[in-house]
């Protein structure tokens, strides 16, 4: 069984720093992940690669709130120490917090987020995180286009019509679900820059993985997001990852083995970028 899961490394030893955050309601997602890595191999046969040959050590949930500042540290100091930090909020605006961070470190960050929605409305319609926690102010994109950091969007379904004219004047990079495109496409797409990924479970189909707030039929397939996730990592700087949108029903612990099963994957391909 993985390792990382069942006997994770000393944090101040390790190469790889797992960091589960709580909010909300949903503050079990990333424990639950952490605890479904118990119940899968660390040996990824298609990469050919054993992450439990990496050191990868986890530190306790980080309590946070927006706008995530507490993220942000965590993410900061593992990346002054070399290490590679792994976000894994119990809401995925918490990636703000891991992705400002990055950005004070790289300033030509860029963002890749995959994921169902949007994650983008105008101020007037933004919804605050303790009236959704689930959401959790559905806007934090717009957080990060603030700051001028370009952003890919892979795997959309949904957005409100403002939200979609917004995205068509911002100009972002957008591969719809339901449209026909390969990793290449979106390589293409993405600036040659270091890059955040913050990857939403959400993006897949929710026969995979139904416990997330507001699943959306149609889902990117099981190989193509594996496969994205290692183009990504073949051709450019990953300096960080969030993986989240697990939320907490009586099916989270079924659902939250194929997000450690990705988590795992996303663990061997930084250990083939090293």
């Amino acid at each position: 069984m993985a390792r990382w899961s069942l006997h994770p490394a000393i944090p101040t030893q390790a190469q790889v720093v797992l960091l589960p955050t709580a909010f909300g309601i949903h503050t079990q997602g990333p424990s639950a992940i952490l605890r479904a890595g118990g119940e899968i191999n660390g040996f990824e046969p298609l990469l050919e690669t054993d992450v439990d040959d990496l050191a990868i050590g986890q530190i306790s949930p980080v309590v946070d709130e927006p706008p995530f500042g507490m993220c942000e540290k965590v993410v900061s100091q593992r990346l002054k120490r070399q290490q590679w930090p792994v976000l894994l909020p119990s809401v995925m605006s918490a990636s703000w917090g891991g992705i400002r961070a990055a950005w004070k470190q790289y300033p030509d960050l860029a963002v890749v987020h995959l994921g169902a929605h949007a994650q983008m409305l105008p101020s007037s319609e933004q919804i605050q995180a303790e009236e959704d926690p689930g959401f959790s102010s559905a806007a934090w994109i717009e957080q990060v286009v603030k700051y001028q950091i370009p952003v890919v969007h892979v795997g959309l379904r949904s957005t409100t019509q403002p939200g979609w004219k917004w995205l068509r004047e911002e100009n972002h990079p957008v591969f719809w679900a339901a449209q026909d495109w390969d990793p290449a496409d979106v390589i293409e797409a993405v600036p040659q820059q270091p890059i955040f990924l913050a990857l939403d479970v959400s993006v897949l189909d929710p026969a995979l993985v139904p416990t997330v707030p507001y699943p959306e039929p149609g889902g990117v397939a099981w190989p193509l997001l594996l496969r994205t996730c290692r183009a990504l990592f073949n051709s450019r700087m990953v300096v960080g990852v969030s993986l989240g949108g697990l939320s907490v029903t009586s099916g989270t612990r079924q659902a939250a083995r194929p997000v450690a099963r990705i988590l795992n994957w996303l663990l061997a391909c930084h250990s083939l970028s090293l």
